[in-house]
């Protein structure tokens, strides 16, 4: 870790290097290590630690920025001199007005990271691996996935005034149970490692497998499903890119233009972002350091808000509500928070109540179609399941999707009463950790277009 004083020290450096109107700078310092493993044995184990240093200047309306891995000095220099002759050939962005200007006690203090999360190493992860190994044996299938976890720091600064300065740490675990013609998956991410049983984790991915095993092939067509929360997510996750987004929003590109205010969803239906929630990955500020705080997207079915950063908030005539992402962002900001409410029925219960459906595990390779209308594809994987009678009776063969995302919020069937964090996969960037909590979803009449031949 650099520490706040000399991530303080590196930005006020930074700018005085500039000759701009304006200047932004953020520095992010991650260390983080993985541990990886297939045909149930360790075969991976790496870590590594970086320092990436972000520049963002304005002459006028003319915004340029450029980036560095360097904390030489020199190099600094020259990466606020680059971003200064970027610049220089941008067209000026209308839609840009100043850095944000924020007080030094307008940040909320959050606990988002834990040392015992931090300081679980190469050993401790051998040993967690082993208990899934182990689980792995027991039921005689092969394991893979992987156990990962890292720190991170960041402190942003602008010539308005702004320094902000926070620290996290999260671990996460996917596991892959194999059969002879089955997979089981599961997967956590936290702030706290003693929150995690990797042998319990492991558990369920290997009955999924052997619950499964032997899939009957069914024929596409419309049936009443049930989404386990790592699925049910992927709905919200993609209105978050493409409806709740503000720049899409004021480009009227989202499901959303025009729509504020009216009902679009089941009244059932309730999301929101908070940057706070206890059971989540809860930071104080958004990548142009506003502060972050709760913001109501849908409300009993009615569509409420989108979401700003400092640029698009200029365009709407209002404030950023703390989403900018890293810059530059041609995509736009998006709510990194979500959390959709919990609803009044027992996992148990929606499947009791099922004559005839389907248990979807997880989705795969899912994509978007038409981001206007928010139709989207997909495949379901590592645990898919018929239901018969109020009972899950075998597995079946997996299956294609093409669906559109309000149309099955306006056929909801069920809600459960939890919901739980599922974690984004860490992947090969900077260490940062972002979730959706989402309860369990029943919808009617879901719509299966093809079958896969596993």
């Amino acid at each position: 870790m650099l520490g706040k004083k000399e991530i303080k020290r590196i930005v006020k450096e930074a700018l005085k290097y500039s000759k701009a109107d304006q200047i932004e700078v953020t520095v992010f310092n991650d260390d983080q290590a993985l541990t990886r493993f297939a045909n149930n044995y360790i075969h991976q184990n790496v870590r590594e630690s970086n320092t990436n240093i972000s520049v963002r200047v304005a002459f006028g309306k003319k915004i340029g920025s450029a980036s560095t891995n360097s904390l030489d000095r020199k190099r600094i220099k020259e990466t606020v001199a680059w971003a200064d002759r970027i610049a220089q050939f941008q067209r000026e962005n209308d839609d840009f007005k100043m850095f944000p200007k924020v007080k030094p006690d307008a940040y909320r203090s959050v606990k988002a990271m834990l040392k015992p999360t931090i300081a679980f190493g190469p050993m401790q992860r051998a040993h967690a691996v082993a208990e899934i190994v182990d689980v792995a044996s027991k039921y005689s299938l092969m394991c893979y996935g992987s156990v990962s976890n890292g720190s991170g720091e960041i402190g942003i600064g602008n010539s308005s005034g702004t320094f902000a300065y926070a620290v996290c740490g999260d671990i996460f675990c996917n596991i892959v149970m194999t059969g002879a013609n089955s997979t089981g998956y599961v997967q956590t991410g936290t702030r706290d490692v003693n929150e995690i049983s990797f042998y319990k984790l492991a558990e369920t991915a290997a009955l999924k497998a052997v619950n499964s095993a032997d899939p009957v092939k069914l024929s596409p067509g419309s049936y009443t499903t049930i989404f386990e929360p790592l699925a049910a997510r992927e709905f919200v996750d993609f209105m978050g890119y493409y409806a709740f987004n503000g720049k899409a929003y004021e480009e009227g590109r989202s499901f959303l233009s025009g729509k504020l205010g009216k009902k679009i969803v089941d009244p059932r239906i309730t999301i929101s972002d908070e940057p706070f929630k206890k059971c989540a990955f809860s930071f104080p500020f958004d990548f142009e350091g506003v502060p972050k705080r709760k913001r109501i997207l849908i409300e009993n079915g009615i569509a409420r808000n989108v979401v700003y950063d400092s640029l698009t908030a200029t365009r709407a005539r209002t404030r950023s509500t703390g989403h900018a992402l890293s810059a530059p962002n041609p995509f736009g900001p998006i709510p990194m928070h979500m959390v959709m409410h919990g609803g009044d029925r027992d996992v148990a219960q929606m499947i009791n109540e099922t004559e005839k459906g389907i248990l979807v595990t997880r989705f795969h390779y899912t994509n978007i179609i038409d981001p206007h209308t928010l139709t989207f594809t997909g495949m379901t994987r590592d645990g898919t399941f018929l239901i018969e009678n109020g009972v899950i009776t075998k597995g079946v063969k997996n299956f294609r999707f093409t669906e559109n995302i309000i149309e099955c919020f306006n056929r909801v069937e069920g809600i459960s009463k939890k919901a739980r964090l599922v974690a984004s996969e860490p992947g090969y960037g900077a260490r940062f950790a972002t979730g959706t909590v989402i309860p369990t979803l029943k919808i009617k009449d879901f719509t299966f277009t093809g079958v896969t031949q596993f």
